[in-house]
């Protein structure tokens, strides 16, 4: 997969203007605050369905404008295929594929794949569980439509649980009818996610172990195993749906769901220890570069394909091992990269230089 061109309408502090990109290695560079990380973020809308730093999707509209909005063009197999989003104060986003309105995340996910990689990824290993699932479903949701609809559904019926608790809690008074309903609801999308993330995990365990066994020459191991409810006697709607029914009086006495995905994490252990509490800072970075450059290699291995690379300031935050590591397995893929410093890709063979300057694309 390649990205040809993105045309920038306007987006947080970016101006108006179109950047294409090639082959190997794009460098976007520039001061600090001048829109690089913006520019990412636009593209990377198109890979996760929304912004990734943002809690309200209007806040990339620039306060001088009503509207933003990004057109895409991408190539997959020899096909080229136009994408586009738009953000209006007051109205619902609009999404477009080849031209044509999609309304459903579950549409517009799946089709252009990126991996991204940014400074605060860098503490993936030791932040909490939330981070980490996350991680996972942003990875699998690229490669499976399916477990977007199922994720949004189970996390739709996990939030009307937590107000039937909350209101059973309260009256005194609890419809075990309805949460019997909504037990059976929930189980289907439950054991769907679980296992998903758990064949995902699996995979990404095998690639992680042998970029931690190149970075380190065979010095150290890695791991990565889904961690879920032990409870759980074997992975089936009726084996969730028992958790979800036979555990009510116990979630409405504490007020809160106490079973299901939303509770689960990745175990990433280095040489049989967990990998949160023993190992050292550089260890956790060569996890975390290991996990997301294992990312793209789940991504290929499902659809075919590698997806692009989009990498917001790293290098400044590796050091030369680990940064002449990640840049030396990026040899097929499309890799737009943001700097300060645009020299310090001059050893790896650029392909494009883009300067950003006070939001405008040069």
């Amino acid at each position: 997969m390649k990205l040809l061109k993105a045309d920038i309408k306007a987006y947080r502090n970016l101006k108006e203007g179109t950047v294409e990109f090639t082959d190997g290695i794009n460098v976007i560079w520039g001061d600090n605050a001048q829109g690089k990380t913006n520019l990412l973020e636009a593209i990377y809308v198109f890979a996760r369905g929304k912004p990734y730093r943002m809690k309200k999707e209007t806040d990339v509209i620039p306060f001088s404008e009503s509207s933003a909005g990004v057109d895409i063009v991408y190539e997959s197999f020899g096909r080229e295929v136009p994408m586009s989003v738009y953000y209006r104060r007051g109205e619902k986003r609009k999404m477009k594929i080849s031209g044509g309105e999609v309304t459903r995340a579950s549409e517009f996910i799946g089709n252009f794949r990126a991996v991204m990689f940014c400074p605060d990824h860098l503490s993936i290993i030791k932040d909490s569980p939330s981070q980490r699932r996350l991680f996972l479903d942003v990875a699998i949701s690229q490669t499976d439509k399916k477990y977007v609809y199922m994720l949004k559904k189970y996390t739709q019926i996990l939030a009307q649980r937590a107000a039937l608790i909350k209101d059973a809690a309260e009256s005194k008074s609890t419809n075990y009818g309805v949460f019997d309903v909504l037990a059976q609801q929930i189980a289907i999308p439950c054991r769907y996610v679980t296992e998903r993330r758990m064949a995902y995990c699996e995979k990404l365990g095998a690639y992680m172990a042998t970029s931690i066994d190149e970075m380190s020459e065979g010095k150290e191991k890695a791991s990565a195993e889904y961690s879920f409810d032990t409870s759980l006697s074997e992975m089936t709607d009726e084996a969730f749906y028992k958790l979800f029914c036979d555990n009510v009086d116990k979630e409405i006495q504490y007020k809160m769901n106490l079973y299901g995905v939303q509770r689960d994490d990745i175990e990433i252990m280095l040489n049989g220890k967990s990998s949160r509490f023993y190992c050292s800072q550089g260890q956790q970075r060569s996890l975390s570069l290991a996990a997301k450059l294992a990312e793209g290699e789940i991504a290929k291995e499902e659809t075919g394909e590698y997806p692009v690379y989009l990498f917001d300031d790293v290098l400044s935050e590796l050091d030369s091992k680990r940064a002449s590591y990640l840049l030396s397995k990026l040899g097929e893929r499309q890799v737009i990269i943001t700097s300060c410093n645009e020299e310090l890709f001059s050893p790896f063979g650029v392909s494009n230089k883009i300067n950003i300057c006070s939001g405008r694309i040069k």
